[in-house]
């Protein structure tokens, strides 16, 4: 799902309804602006235009205020320099809420980052993003710390600390053409370092939930007087059967991946440049399995894009045999995904994971991914 910022603006929001309606038009000539709208207001989590104005008015007038001292601690904990004005909200995801701030010495993102993410995670993913950035793919740089450390506690969480880059949003899906050959071309360098590793798969991507576990969690649902109990219900067939596309690995194969290159991960720079925000998920998978992630990501939602599928073969090259198991590992962690969205908005941290949880467990339970359209989109893989 698409995050609105901490400070939207209903201006620039009509100005990517536009550009979402020109992508439209390309499979539907007849799409009006309003469909358009709609269909932005949908990835943002809300049923309408209206209600995605309401919503960014909303936002405006209840701009959130960081924590007493944060900036100053954040500022210290990684030589930032002295604070010269209070830090601003950026946005909210799923492992917190993101800054800026501002010191002497300049601009930085402090992003906050899951427990699991150790300065070890991170110096994997900052090896990743090195050689990227050597053959042309955009991202931010990482700022270490005094004693050499990519995270850093601050007030009982984990922080990452970016210099700040001037960039626009995650690109509306579906994509253009042009964004999708961009992000295959990205695909296609990260893939070409074929980086060795012998580090195991991450669980999250390979790990399946015994059936009970989303009985429970069901049952929980349904305790808590959820209105989309009922959709669970329905869907969970589907997802069970999606539980038995397996695939067999041969670690001979594994590379070090992104493992979370995806929209809502990506900015858009000056010229459409892509710009890959987020490293801190890299691990081994296979250049087959992480395609067969990227295209439930880039091209199906929210249906087959059939036109950003041929742009993004033609940006990545070479293109590798790609099977139904080749979703192995986008099955089991959109199901890890779904399955903690749901726990998250049952039972949420707080009034911020709420909102946030509440809007990812609808956004799954209404596009949920299952076999037909992992099927389908190989029909038109050629």
């Amino acid at each position: 799902m698409k995050l609105l910022p901490d400070r939207p603006s209903i201006e620039f929001l009509r100005k990517e309804a536009k550009d979402l309606l020109a992508v439209l038009r390309d499979s539907s000539p007849e799409t009006s602006l309003a469909e358009a709208q709609r269909a932005l207001a949908a990835e943002y989590g809300v049923r309408d235009w209206p209600a995605l104005k309401a919503e960014v008015e909303r936002r405006v007038a209840a701009t959130p205020a960081a924590p007493n001292g944060l900036a100053e601690a954040l500022a210290g904990a990684f030589g930032l320099g002295t604070v010269t004005a209070a830090p601003r909200p950026v946005s909210f995801t799923a492992m917190g809420r993101c800054w800026e701030l501002t010191t002497d010495r300049g601009r930085w993102l402090a992003v906050t980052v899951f427990d699991w993410i150790t300065n070890e995670q991170a110096e994997l993913g900052a090896r990743l993003r090195d050689a990227a950035a050597a053959v042309g793919v955009a991202a931010p740089v990482a700022v270490r710390s005094p004693r050499g450390l990519l995270v850093e506690g601050v007030q009982d969480e984990n922080w990452r600390i970016h210099e700040w880059l001037e960039v626009g949003p995650s690109p509306a899906l579906p994509v253009s053409a042009d964004v999708a050959r961009r992000a295959g071309a990205a695909y296609g360098k990260l893939h070409a370092l074929a980086i060795p590793t012998e580090t195991p798969m991450n669980p999250y991507i390979v790990w399946r939930r015994p059936e009970s576990e989303w009985d429970k969690l069901l049952e929980r649902a349904r305790t808590a007087g959820k209105p989309w109990a009922d959709r669970l219900e329905a869907v969970l067939p589907l997802w069970l059967d999606l539980q038995t596309i397996e695939a067999e690995v041969d670690p001979a194969e594994l590379i070090l991946c992104n493992s979370n290159l995806i929209p809502t991960h990506v900015r858009l720079g000056r010229d459409g440049e892509l710009i890959v925000m987020e490293w801190d998920f890299t691990g081994s998978m296979t250049p087959a399995l992480e395609l067969g992630s990227a295209l439930t990501q880039w091209v199906m939602r929210p249906t087959v894009n059939h036109k950003a599928l041929a742009a993004f073969r033609e940006g990545y090259g070479e293109w590798p045999a790609i099977e139904l198991s080749s979703f192995s590992a986008a099955i089991s962690s959109w199901l890890n995904w779904a399955y903690n969205a749901i726990c998250e908005a049952i039972d949420p941290q707080d009034s911020d994971h709420a909102e946030f949880a509440e809007r990812e467990a609808v956004g799954v339970l209404d596009r949920p991914m299952t076999r037909v359209g992992l099927e389908q989109l190989l029909e038109v893989r050629e």
